[in-house]
């Protein structure tokens, strides 16, 4: 039994870009997924340091995880660092960052998989999903810069990261839908 492969689907670039945009979007939304689920459903604890009850580590909970007490301390030492190091309006502004990166996320996942489907609408959905990620981690950037010493320590680097990341891979995108225009035009010009 012979295997042929259907030389119609599309150009190479965008299955390779579309792969690592669904892997990259896949992750993406669960980071966000997860900072907007720290400050909307865990928020921000409600008292000053030295009001700071000691943390809930139980023996069994410690050993099903793996954690020493003072790993465990740690761990809830680090959940105060937004309560002691941010302004008020933070919160509120990382669980609006946070849904908006999830919700684009999940659509450059969506992207993704239509590039490597290759769909002739992708190329665009991809590159105006990236451009936008690339613009809110700006966003992130500017809102983390203006805030204490221990959330830039926490974020700073990752937002960059990411940036970096979708500024990448949206001008890739930009030059295979610009190459994707070039070949429909010539095809279609008369001779």
């Amino acid at each position: 039994m012979a295997v042929t492969l259907n030389k119609t689907a599309g150009p190479g670039w965008a299955s390779g870009l579309g792969a690592v945009v669904v892997l990259l979007g896949v992750l993406l939304a669960a980071w966000h997924g997860n900072e907007w689920m720290k400050l909307a459903i865990v928020g921000v604890p409600p008292w000053s340091l030295a009001q700071m009850p000691d943390a809930d580590c139980e023996a069994d909970e410690l050993e099903e995880e793996g954690l020493t007490l003072a790993e465990c301390r740690q761990l809830a030492l680090s959940m105060h660092d937004i309560s002691i190091s941010a302004p008020d309006w933070f919160p509120a502004f990382h669980i609006a960052v946070s849904a908006a990166g999830l919700l684009l996320a999940l659509l450059s996942v969506f992207a993704g998989v239509a590039l490597v489907d290759y769909r002739q609408w992708a190329a665009a959905t991809a590159l105006t999903t990236l451009g936008a990620l690339a613009v809110l981690d700006v966003v992130s950037f500017v809102g983390v810069v203006m805030v204490g010493p221990l959330i830039r320590q926490m974020y700073l680097w990752s937002i960059l990261l990411w940036f970096f990341i979708h500024l990448s891979m949206a001008v890739a995108a930009l030059a295979g839908y610009r190459n994707e225009r070039e070949a429909r035009r010539s095809w279609h010009a008369p001779e």
